[in-house]
């Protein structure tokens, strides 16, 4: 092996000589010609140099397959070190030689001449040191279902002025119901059918894994960031948008978490649906945040895309509308170990009868959410939600019918409890109790949903960093208007894989 690097650091070292002594040969050669003449004489040895380079790929790949030592190494031994922006020699080798190799960062034969793949330590601290609004901690490794990947770690690619983090993960979900539920991919109570003939049924999937580009860059107003993320959680497991989000400063702009939900109170559960009551909506928004009086201390404001659910009156025929965008705030607090807040929203739900104007009204709502961590190894949470018109933050509706021809703004209430205990540093468990309640009119179906329910029991493991397993117990009643019941019964396994 020594003399294989030797020999690797030789030819190195003569194939990049014999570069910068052809190049320079090319320019004395066009030194007396015209103008145009030495345009030409820049662009042949453009060609040498791309030709040299493409010799040095090939004699890597040959080296690699006799068993030389990878690029680290033999750049070392050719007295070349990877830094930063620029691959720059070790104290004293040629002065030729590095400006051979910073001509070939800055201005490589492609664009893929310009980026490295980094060790997250060596990443300018601008990338990792700024506090994202955008971003969702918690405080254990457990299962990161709802935060980004860490920026510090894994495939980080570095260019010039600007880095880019890829992430997300595989996760397969081995799951067997025990009554009848509608919804297989997740566990939504609203979806077992009231009546129906006992069944049994088994479903593996893998849809909800992830993968996300988060690239960030230093300005004069701090560090920007631009986020994307997708899963194939879908029909026919296309490819689906998350995120799609740009921050600055104060500011974010795109599509990502409404600022309606807290999510650090909301519990990390194997299923992908969550409990009945919590708010994981995301939607296209522009958002400011503003600290005020102290710095835990933090009021957001943000226009949102309106969604709207409407159950129409028979008789009615028209089009649901939405003629003004989602005003919601919150107010929060936030240490190490509590966060609190209070969310507002009120928008504006239209409807327009067929030939007639646009009739509308103004819904509300707010959510009340907490976590406090009394330990190191306890945390408990809760959310209180409640409001008129405000349903299809859940999946519900937001308007219902009380005659043939009028409706009224749908009111709702909803609440849950959680509480998570971390048994070890790799070992968890999370108990989560919610309940949703709608208040229909006398005039909806009989078969309308009155109040669904959602318990969930799990426990999560991690025996590696990068790698986790888990089991939860699901049960979840739906109940109707007319007092009919159901329930159903879950278990689900699931297995998964961080990429680095």
């Amino acid at each position: 092996m020594p003399c294989i690097r030797r020999t690797t650091s030789f030819i190195l070292r003569t194939m990049l000589l014999a570069g910068v002594l052809l190049g320079l040969c090319a320019y004395a050669q066009g030194d007396d010609r015209s103008q145009n003449s030495e345009h030409d004489s820049v662009s042949e040895l453009s060609e040498r140099i791309d030709t040299a380079e493409s010799e040095l790929r090939g004699l890597r790949r040959r080296l690699e397959e006799l068993g030389a030592p990878q690029s680290v190494e033999a750049a070392g031994e050719a007295g070349v070190v990877q830094i930063g922006e620029a691959t720059l020699p070790e104290e004293g080798e040629s002065a030729l030689q590095t400006n051979f190799v910073r001509r070939s960062w800055q201005q490589g034969s492609s664009f893929m001449d310009s980026l490295q793949v980094v060790d997250g330590e060596n990443l300018d601290p601008r990338f990792t040191n700024q506090q994202f609004e955008g971003e969702v901690t918690f405080d254990s490794r457990g299962a990161r279902f709802y935060r980004s990947p860490d920026f510090d770690k894994g495939i980080i690619i570095e260019g010039e002025g600007a880095a880019m983090k890829i992430g997300g993960f595989v996760k397969a979900d081995l799951i067997h119901d025990f009554d009848p539920i509608d919804s297989q991919d997740t566990f939504n109570p609203a979806t077992i059918p009231i009546g129906a003939a006992p069944r049994q049924n088994t479903h593996f999937q893998a849809n909800t894994s992830r993968l996300s580009f988060d690239t960030r860059w230093p300005t004069e107003y701090g560090t920007a960031r631009a986020y994307i993320e997708g899963d194939f959680f879908s029909e026919g497991n296309r490819f689906r948008l998350r995120h799609a989000f740009g921050e600055m400063g104060k500011i974010i702009v795109g599509k990502t978490w409404t600022t309606f939900t807290d999510m650090r109170s909301l519990p990390q559960t194997l299923d992908f649906e969550g409990p009945v009551s919590g708010i994981s909506r995301r939607q296209a928004q522009i958002r400011w945040t503003e600290s005020i009086f102290i710095e835990e201390l933090t009021w957001a404001t943000a226009l949102e895309n309106p969604q709207v659910i409407f159950e129409l009156p028979e008789m009615v025929q028209g089009e649901p509308r939405t003629e003004s965008p989602d005003l919601v705030s919150h107010l929060r607090y936030t240490t190490d170990n509590v966060q609190l807040q209070v969310a507002g929203v009120a928008r504006q739900l239209g409807f327009q009868p067929t030939g007639q104007r646009v009739k509308s009204e103004t819904a509300w709502g707010f959510n009340f959410t907490g976590y406090i961590q009394p330990t190191e190894r306890d945390a408990a949470y809760y959310q209180i939600l409640f409001g008129d018109g405000i349903g299809s933050y859940r999946g519900l509706p937001d308007v219902a019918p009380t005659g043939p021809t009028s409706a009224f703004l749908l009111p709702t209430f909803g609440w849950l409890v959680g509480y998570k205990h971390n048994w070890t540093e790799d070992l968890m468990s999370n108990f989560i109790y919610s309940q949703s309640r709608l208040y229909p009119s006398d005039f909806q179906s009989p078969d309308s949903l009155r109040e669904t329910t959602y318990l969930a029991v799990n426990v999560i493991w991690n025996p590696t960093e990068r790698f986790f397993m888990g089991v939860e117990y699901l049960y979840g009643t739906r109940e109707d208007v007319d007092g009919g019941r159901g329930e159903a019964n879950r278990i689900q396994s699931s297995f998964g894989f961080y990429l680095p």
